[in-house]
């Protein structure tokens, strides 16, 4: 183990020595160029944010002060009060008559329309039941011209055509 120290090549010390010094120059060089720049910031927003609780103080102090006048004007309004509740109790039930009126309105609306709808896809659907019988029988026309067949073979094929039709679900 010639050439080995601490279990570790020559290189590999030399390599470690070289990052070493790179990084302490580094580290000189930056705090060098950012200290100043980082000092300057930080006293900056020490100075905003002691600006900032004062005039958050100030307000403070503005809105105890309008705080006390609106509590004098609060004692000297009961009367006022009651008569804005009654009347915004009678708004609220006429609001409330018409709102139910309304739903009430737009419900039939809504029951209406899909009525509506309902028919319409019943429509589809008896015409797709139409379409697919118009094909079936396309197809079976199609399979008597095509093969030529005697009336036995197609009295066969008639019989499994409509033994597969009973196996389809009609709506309507």
């Amino acid at each position: 183990m010639e050439g080995y120290v601490i279990m570790l090549d020559q290189q590999t010390l030399i390599q470690l020595a070289i990052q070493l010094v790179n990084t302490c120059i580094l580290c000189f060089a930056l705090s060098k160029l950012l200290y100043k720049p980082v000092t300057q910031f930080l006293s900056a927003r020490k100075e905003k944010i002691a600006q900032q609780i004062d005039t958050a103080e100030e307000r403070l102090k503005d809105a105890e002060a309008l705080k006390a006048e609106y509590e004098n004007k609060l004692r000297n309004i009961e009367s006022e009060k009651n008569y804005i509740l009654e009347k915004a109790r009678a708004q609220a039930n006429k609001n409330g008559q018409q709102i139910i009126a309304r739903a009430k309105e737009e419900a039939q609306t809504i029951h209406n329309r899909a009525m509506t709808d309902i028919k319409r896809e019943e429509e589809k659907a008896k015409d797709e039941i139409k379409k697919q019988i118009i094909e079936v029988s396309s197809v079976m026309s199609g399979k008597f011209i095509a093969a030529k067949m005697t009336e036995e073979e197609q009295e066969k094929l008639i019989d499994e055509t409509i033994s597969d039709l009973e196996g389809v679900e009609w709506q309507g």
